[in-house]
């Protein structure tokens, strides 16, 4: 039967700080979130229980579009079977890090959920609820240091799992260079810049080294699943020199593809109606660039749900420049909106 819904309604799981949840994408002014098990941190699951949960989630959903995901991008026609199986997983309890970047939010600062999910999804598998050939995202804090992290990997990948690990790169993991050459996975390092000094602005820890040498490990095992990161923090690394260097990195170590993002609490506080122009010159560059070398440019969501609501022309290149002096003096206002505020 076909209406609106999505693969994670159905086939998804998400572990939480202190829930588990079919996903982990909160829309609807934060509010739609769907909820499995309330008050969760650790411990087996009864997975009758859970399925029959999911069963009646998507009845509802069958119906009408349910208040828990209201809102939601992920919402399509979808086709839903009777299968009670998982084959989405996200983990996201793991709030433990190895970096104090600057735009990560205090809100759940002293808190750590660090529970031990390898036993749980191994259950889930000897139950007969694991369903193979769906993905398995690691997002953090940072994912390398959570209990148990290189044996869920290699649990994942010799299940028929792909893997997605989102990472600071600080910690380098064989494990995680295993599933990249044996195509089994891919990681999305965020690095957000192309020097050190930089990096420890941001960052605020004196890793830069670590990290690169974890991305040419990475890259020298397969560079096409090697993703590096760029966000855009106004005030700290929104000039076209310091995003040369990052693409000057970038090439160094044969990345294929790289990712643009807008610090989260910047993209939230303008709504869209007053971001400054100068952070669509960034984002037109930083196009620009990736088209000229040849990488795949990915567009993640706060800088996406800005530039969806842009008001001003695209910057135009000229004889296949892009004359960004000309845009610097034309676009940039340095008197709003480009001072880093917490």
């Amino acid at each position: 039967m076909n209406s609106s819904g999505c693969v994670f309604l159905e086939f998804g799981i998400n572990f939480d700080l202190n829930m588990v949840s079919d996903c982990c994408i909160s829309h609807n002014d934060g509010r739609g979130l769907p909820v499995l098990i309330e008050n969760y941190t650790g411990g087996m699951i009864n997975w009758e229980a859970l399925f029959d949960k999911k069963a009646k989630r998507i009845c509802r959903q069958q119906e009408k579009t349910i208040y828990e995901c209201e809102g939601c991008y992920h919402l399509g026609e979808y086709s839903f079977s009777k299968e009670r199986k998982i084959s989405e997983f996200h983990f996201s309890h793991c709030r433990l890090c190895n970096a104090r970047c600057i735009y990560c939010s205090d809100e759940y600062s002293g808190i750590n959920r660090n529970y031990n999910t390898y036993p749980v999804i191994k259950d889930l598998i000897e139950k007969g609820f694991y369903k193979s050939g769906g993905e398995a995202t690691f997002q953090g804090g940072e994912p390398t240091i959570m209990q148990n992290f290189d044996e869920l990997i290699q649990l994942f990948t010799e299940n028929g799992t792909t893997v997605r690990v989102h990472t600071s790169g600080i910690k380098y993991s064989p494990t995680v260079e295993e599933a990249l050459k044996r195509n089994k996975g891919s990681v999305v390092i965020s690095i957000d810049c192309g020097s050190r000094d930089t990096y420890k602005k941001i960052k605020q820890v004196d890793c830069f080294s670590n990290v690169t040498e974890t991305i040419r490990k990475y890259s020298s095992s397969n560079p096409d699943n090697v993703i590096l990161k760029y966000i855009i923090i106004p005030g700290v690394n929104d000039n076209i020199k310091e995003i040369d260097k990052f693409f000057n990195l970038a090439s160094k170590y044969n990345i294929k593809k790289i990712a643009l993002d807008l610090e989260v609490q910047y993209a939230r506080k303008y709504e869209n109606r007053n971001v400054s122009p100068h952070v669509f010159l960034l984002a037109d560059y930083f196009e620009y660039k990736a088209e000229k070398l040849n990488m795949e440019l990915l567009i993640y969501s706060f800088i996406s749900y800005v530039l969806k609501n842009r008001k001003i022309k695209k910057s135009k290149t000229v004889k296949n420049k892009f004359i960004h002096s000309l845009y610097i003096n034309v676009l940039t206002d340095k008197s709003k909106n480009l001072v880093y505020e917490r």
